[in-house]
This record gives C-alpha cells, structure tokens and sequence, in this order.
C-alpha cells in the first residue's frame, strides 16, 4: 500500500475535531531518533529502561521490533473484546466511572508513581490502560496481550516484566513503553498510540498511522479518554489546555 505521511492521514483530522480545538496534533514527519537505551534493575528487583545519549541505533531497532498490543490490524484491546457491542460512550462520562470505581483506584500509587518515574503525562498511563484492558489485570487478549497494560510476551521480556499480571509490573512496563516510543516519535502523541498498539516498526514502515480501521479506532479511543482523564483530574478547573507532546525525559 501507498506509504502515508506522519500527520497527513484521517486520524489526525479525526483527533483535532474530537479535542474541539484544543489540540493542533503534530504534522511533522517521523524524525530519526537520537536516543539509544540502557537496562539497569533497581533495588526491588524492577528492571528500568531508561534513554541515554549515544551513538548507533540498537536501541532504536530493538524498540521498532517490540509488538505493539494488538498488532497492524488487529480490531480490538481484551477491553472491547469483553464488553458487548454498544453505542458509544461520551468519554467524559466513561472516565467519571472509571475514577469513582474501586478496581482503578486500587492501582492509583502505582499509577501515579509509573508516571513520575517515566516522565509521562498521568492522563496518557490512564487512558492506556483505561482503552487496553479497562482497569482488569488479568485481562487477555485474542492477539496473546496481557494484563493491565497488555503488553506482548516478547515486549514484556525486553522490557522485563516476569509476571505481566502483576498489576505493578504491568504499569511499570507499559509506561517504560510508552516512554520508549515517545522517545522514538519525538513525543507526538497519536504516533506513540498508534505505536502502543501496532509496534514501532509498522508506524515507521507507513510513515504515520497505519491505514487498518483498528489501529485508527483504537487512536482515537485513548485520545478521547485522554482527553477526559486529563480536564477531570483537573477537578472541572478548565486549567491549561492539555499537553499535545509527550515531553522529553
């Protein structure tokens, strides 16, 4: 098929017009990566990967051969292949429920905590997981994904995660994640969710999103979430816009 230039395809028109204006997604197109990344495992035995200036791209080629959660075109997360076909939910109501519900709030410190140490936006983890596996960690996908982050067996064990239904290392490991592949797209948001989903390496051979509806329907499903996660933990305030970059580490 035709390659598609990073920011040219419907997803991005698609996203702008679900944000109302508050988001001018990133047209730029993908841009060699500069960081390359080191494994170190930290005093409880959690393995950290983290970006470090250097020359050569292993890191790089190591991140674009990870699966993403559902692959190129794969038309579901566990989470949608659970629930039974419905209209859908206006977002902002969806993400109310999901923050008053027990079974997110169990996972907030590692959450939370997951965020801080990655430099991710709390809202993305959340809308990650909210999108994946809808807060169950012993979610399982057609594809093989698993837990609350539904990562691969051969992503979990780069990015180290023994026990991807241990809700704490499958937090950890789907940020790890999705700092890896900001780092890779250069922070912008709708290629790191494509990315999460359809692996690294199948963004970079479109050029963009890939053009399969379940990649961008499962797109367009966090940054709806994304969205509501970050206007509700703002307590309704209407502070700043939200962030249309993932920043640098």
């Amino acid at each position: 098929m035709p390659q598609r230039r990073a920011g040219r395809g419907p997803i991005h028109a698609a996203a702008a017009m679900l944000a109302a204006a508050l988001v001018g997604l990133s047209t730029r197109p993908i841009a060699a990566a500069e960081p390359t990344y080191r494994r170190y495992t930290d005093a409880q035995g959690v393995v950290h990967v983290t970006p470090v200036r250097a020359v050569g791209a292993g890191g790089r080629r190591e991140v674009e051969e990870m699966p993403g959660s559902g692959g190129e075109g794969a038309p579901k997360t566990a989470a949608a292949e659970a629930e039974p076909a419905a209209p859908r939910r206006d977002p902002q109501v969806e993400v109310a429920e999901a923050l008053a519900d027990e079974r997110s709030r169990r996972w907030e410190t590692h959450i939370r905590g997951a965020a801080r140490l990655y430099q991710l936006p709390e809202s993305l983890l959340r809308a990650v997981i909210h999108t994946e596996s809808n807060y169950y960690p012993g979610a399982v996908s057609s594809t093989g994904a698993m837990g609350l982050t539904q990562l691969m067996p051969s992503t979990a064990r780069f990015l180290g995660v023994q026990q991807p239904f241990d809700p704490r290392q499958s937090i950890y490991g789907g940020a790890k994640f999705l700092r890896l592949l900001a780092n890779r797209f250069g922070g912008d948001m709708v290629l790191v969710a494509a990315g999460y989903f359809s692996g690294a390496g199948a963004v970079q051979k479109y050029g963009g999103v890939p053009p399969h509806p379940g990649v961008r329907a499962y797109v367009k499903a966090v940054l709806r979430r994304f969205y509501a996660y970050e206007r509700l933990l703002q307590d309704g305030t209407g502070g700043a816009s939200p962030a249309r970059a993932i920043a640098g580490p």
